[in-house]
């Protein structure tokens, strides 16, 4: 794999479970996998805001802004260790196949923020 770019974002958590609150946002921005996912953990505040960063590290890395790759589409799920993974539909998965992108995303968050790293690899 060839390193192309990196890109990172962080949010303060109370930013989060203020718009949260509104379900336009959550199906604007989210797909209906991770609505589901996050649905089965209690809207949690901080898988919202940690995967709101990762769509937003994803943005970055890819050099697009969400102008031209939709939020919904990159989805982000966890494994059973826990461990996220990103799942790319429309627009964001035509670009990862013509490009042949890899990507490795980490998620954290502690009480005030949250954050997330997107390395960005070609195969």
């Amino acid at each position: 794999n060839i390193f192309i770019r990196t890109g990172t974002a962080i949010i303060e958590i109370d930013r989060i479970r203020r718009i949260a609150r509104n379900p336009k946002f959550l199906s604007k921005f989210f797909s209906a996998d991770e609505l589901r996912f996050l649905v089965s953990h209690n809207l949690s505040t901080h898988l919202i805001a940690e995967n709101y960063c990762a769509k937003v590290a994803f943005a970055k890395a890819i050099g697009t802004g969400t102008r031209v790759v939709h939020p919904r589409d990159v989805t982000i799920l966890r494994d059973r260790l826990d461990t996220p993974f990103i799942i790319t539909t429309g627009r964001a998965k035509m670009l990862t196949e013509r490009e042949n992108y890899v990507y490795n995303i980490s998620v954290a968050h502690c009480k005030r923020f949250a954050t997330a790293t997107l390395i960005l690899n070609k195969k």
